[in-house]
Parts: structure tokens; C-alpha cells; sequence
């Protein structure tokens, strides 16, 4: 071959690769510039993370005036356990306020304060059924929805300072939801000690990363749903399937750690209530398995049938009590297993969170709360 054609051939190899390169970089440095989250692309639901803006104090809060709309077939457990039944499409068009809230308007004040996790902000259910919707009707009230998606104990409390306090409400209220918010206070205290490099931050942000997990999921098999399913018997109506995302365990040391950190951050915010002349009323949000297991036929394959309910909501009631004298505590697990046994379904089939039925049982309680508990 003459030195021209090898010439050629090289020219041409190197040319592909720049092409590569240049198409890749396209890619990726919207990704590393955070301008783009993949994960929002390639998981619409689970990449809530995706319209974030960094922090310093909370690691992530969503954009001002953020609008979140969609859909995706299968929930937070139907994306990862293959459920054989056709897969429920959940649809969402949420609206945020300046301060990246579920608010229809930029409040300057606020008769109820809601703060929490997923649950209060519920993206995939409609504004107008919302539990804080829900509430400001029953009360007539006018309620701020400060509901963020993944957040926790310490987050909240910061939530609390930052936006709640200034809105001088009469009442606030807390949402603890026991699935997940013991580990979301370990999760904070190791990103307190060691926040995320920028590297990992693209990491997780990166289209080839993300891509190629949407590869995995789609050539390997997922674990098959029965392992995590139990079959609900509702009065009058056919049994429903219904799948579980948090194992139920005894408690352990770190839990027990994270209950009692959790409490002083409780005794905090308590001492913030009263210092306005506000109410505080902490409110318990039971995981999906403590409210449905006594309705349940586990198959024989289910590993739920062996998960042992703990004694959390009794002792977060006596850490309230004892760490926060001046708080009120509701605990919202009678009402839904109430809901249950009358034929409502308060959860999704393959999901964690309420469905608007569940938001009306919880809105419904709390305003019960409000009346009965007149300080």
C-alpha cells in the first residue's frame, strides 16, 4: 500500500474519531455544565433530581417557577420489579412557585404551613387534590405546600427557617413518613461530613451513564414483582395486587440514632413554632406495608410475608412528647387502615406514595386534629 493510501486511511480513522468525539461532547458538556440532567430524560418520574438547582444548605431545591409535566408507565416499584399486569400510566402537571413549592401563587403569608417530603408535594396527583388542597378546604384556610421530594429531617428543618417561619403561620405542620426518613437524616449527616465532587455530580448527570443504566434495565431482567407482592382483600371488589418498596425490619442502632437526632431537630422546630405563637403539630406517616398488611395474602414467593412491623410509631410519639412538650402528634395510621377496611385504596397499586383518595384521609385527619386539639 503506497504512503498516500495509508495517509488516507489514517486521515479518515482519525476524522471518525473526531466525529465521535465532537457527537459525544455534544452530549455531555450540557451534562457537566448542568444544564441538562439525563436522568430526567431517560427516567421522567425518578428524575425529579433533574430540575434541581445546587444548594449550600440543602444540597438540592427545584427551580422558581418550575413547571414538571408527563407521564411514565409503572411507579417507583413497578420501575424496578417486573409486574406482569399491565403497568398504570401516571400523568403529572405540576406548577412551583418562586421558591421551587407546589404553590399556585407566591404566598406572603399563610394561615397552615405544611412541611415534608414526597408525600406533600405528591407530583403525580392533581393540584386540586392534593392533601394541603384538600385541607385548605376543610379549613378554609389558606395552606403552604412545603413539600420537596427527597428530603429529610435536617432539610426540612432548614425549609422550615428559610420559607415557613416568614410566612408567620398559624399552624405548622410536620410529615414524617417512616419508609424512608430514618436513612434520609444518615444520607444528610454523610453529605454534610463529604459533599459531592463535581465529578460525581456529572456522574450521575452523565448521558453515557444514563444511557447505558436504560440498557441494563432493558437487557437484564428485573427481580419478578411476587416478591414483593401481597394481594389486598377490599370489601365487595375483586382482590388487588399491590406491591412493597420498603422492607419492615426491627429497628436498628443507626435507626434508633437517626430517630434521636431526629427528635432534637423536632424540638428545634417546636421552639421555632412558639416563638411566633404557632401551633406544631407533628404528623406520622405509616409506609404502605404497616397500613395494608393486615388486609394481605402473601403468595408463597413474597418475602414480604416475613417482614416483622417495628414499634416506631410509639416511640417517635414519646421522642415527640418528651423532646418537643409543646408539639401535637397524629398518627395517621388509624385513619388509613379505616380507609381500607371501607373499600378505599389510600396507595398506588406499584407505587409508595397516596393516591388522591389517600390525601383526602390524610387531609381529613388533620383537620379533625385542628379542631379537637384547640391549644
Amino acid at each position: 500500500m503506497s504512503s498516500g493510501h495509508k495517509f488516507d486511511r489514517l486521515l479518515c480513522a482519525l476524522l471518525v474519531a473526531g466525529s465521535a468525539l465532537a457527537a459525544w461532547l455534544l452530549f455531555e458538556v450540557p451534562a457537566a455544565m448542568n444544564i441538562i440532567d439525563y436522568r430526567g430524560i431517560f427516567r421522567p418520574y425518578h428524575g425529579v433530581r433533574a430540575v434541581n438547582k445546587d444548594d449550600p444548605e440543602l444540597g438540592i431545591i427545584h427551580r422558581p417557577y418550575l413547571r414538571l409535566a408527563g407521564e411514565q408507565s409503572g411507579g417507583n416499584i413497578g420501575e424496578e420489579y417486573q409486574i406482569a399486569t399491565p403497568l398504570p400510566v401516571y400523568r403529572w402537571d405540576a406548577r412551583y412557585d418562586r421558591n421551587g413549592f407546589r404553590n399556585n401563587t407566591d404566598l406572603k403569608s399563610a394561615d397552615i404551613c405544611v412541611i415534608g417530603d414526597s408525600f406533600v408535594e405528591g407530583m403525580t396527583v392533581p393540584e386540586t387534590q392534593l392533601m394541603t388542597s384538600a385541607l385548605a378546604r376543610l379549613e378554609r384556610k389558606t395552606v403552604a405546600n412545603l413539600g420537596q421530594n427527597n428530603y429529610g429531617p435536617q432539610q426540612e428543618l432548614i425549609v422550615l427557617q428559610r420559607y415557613g417561619i416568614p410566612l408567620h403561620a398559624r399552624v405548622i405542620v410536620w410529615m414524617f413518613f417512616e419508609g424512608n426518613d430514618l436513612s434520609d437524616v444518615q444520607f444528610f449527616d454523610r453529605w454534610r461530613q463529604s459533599p459531592p465532587s463535581f465529578w460525581s455530580q456529572f456522574v450521575d448527570r452523565s448521558f453515557t451513564v444514563n444511557s447505558f443504566q436504560l440498557l441494563k434495565r432493558i437487557l437484564i431482567p428485573r427481580r419478578p414483582g411476587l416478591d414483593r407482592a401481597g394481594f389486598v382483600h377490599l370489601p365487595n371488589q375483586q382482590d388487588v395486587g399491590m406491591y412493597f418498596s420498603y422492607p419492615a425490619h426491627p429497628l436498628k442502632d443507626n435507626d434508633r440514632n437517626a430517630l434521636a437526632e431526629t427528635a432534637q431537630i423536632l424540638s428545634t422546630a417546636s421552639h421555632l413554632a412558639a416563638a411566633q405563637d404557632s401551633r406544631f403539630m407533628v404528623v406520622f406517616i405509616p409506609d404502605k406495608f404497616r397500613v395494608l398488611q393486615p388486609f394481605c395474602e402473601f403468595p408463597k414467593q413474597s418475602e414480604c410475608s416475613g417482614w416483622v412491623l417495628n414499634d416506631l410509631p410509639e416511640r417517635f410519639r414519646e421522642s415527640v412528647v418528651s423532646i418537643s412538650p409543646g408539639a401535637e402528634y397524629l398518627d395517621l395510621t388509624p385513619d388509613l387502615v379505616a380507609a381500607v377496611k371501607a373499600g378505599i385504596m389510600p396507595y398506588f397499586s406499584d407505587d409508595s406514595h397516596w393516591t388522591p383518595e389517600g390525601h383526602a384521609v390524610a387531609a381529613a385527619a388533620i383537620s379533625r386534629q385542628l379542631r379537637q386539639m384547640v391549644p
